[in-house]
C-alpha cells in the first residue's frame, strides 16, 4: 500500500494550566470570533496567493510557532513554502474551519486546507490547528 505525506500546518503555543482565567475577563463570541477568524483565514490566503512572506510573517502573534520555526524563522519558512508552491503550481492556499472553541484567552481553531493549481486542481490536502491570540488591541 502507497504512503502519502501530507504537509500539516501547525502553529503551536504552549499554554499553562496553572494561570486560571480572571473573572473580569471579557467572554469571546464565538459567533463574531468566527466572522474574524473567517476573515483571517482568507488574509493570509490571499498574502500566499501574492507570493507576500513578508505579510504572511506579520500576521504571527510575538513568541509564536510555525512548525518548529519562531521569530524570523517564519518568515524564512513561508519564503520556503512560497517558492515551492510557485515551483509546483499551487498558489492557492484554502483554508476550512471544521471546529473553533475558546477558553476565553485563546481560540483554538481546527480546520482542513487545500492546496490547488492555477486551473482549481487539488494538489495537497490537510489538517490544521491554530492558536489565536489577540494582541495589540
Amino acid at each position: 500500500m502507497k504512503k502519502q505525506t501530507l504537509r500539516y500546518l501547525f502553529i503551536l503555543f504552549s499554554i499553562s494550566s496553572i494561570f486560571g482565567q480572571s473573572p473580569e475577563q471579557e467572554k469571546i463570541d464565538l459567533i463574531e470570533a468566527r466572522a474574524i477568524v473567517d476573515s483571517l483565514d482568507k488574509k493570509f490566503s490571499k498574502h500566499f496567493f501574492e507570493g507576500d512572506s513578508l505579510a504572511l510573517y506579520n500576521m504571527y502573534a510575538k513568541g509564536a510557532y510555525f512548525g518548529t520555526s519562531k521569530g524570523k524563522d517564519i518568515l524564512s519558512s513561508w519564503g520556503g513554502q512560497i517558492r515551492y508552491s510557485i515551483e509546483n503550481d499551487m498558489p492557492n492556499l484554502l483554508f476550512t474551519t471544521t471546529s473553533l472553541t475558546t477558553d476565553n484567552e485563546f481560540l483554538f481553531e481546527l480546520g482542513k486546507y487545500q492546496m490547488k493549481d492555477s486551473k482549481g486542481n487539488l494538489k495537497g490536502e490537510g489538517k490544521y490547528l491554530l492558536v489565536w491570540k489577540q494582541e495589540d488591541g
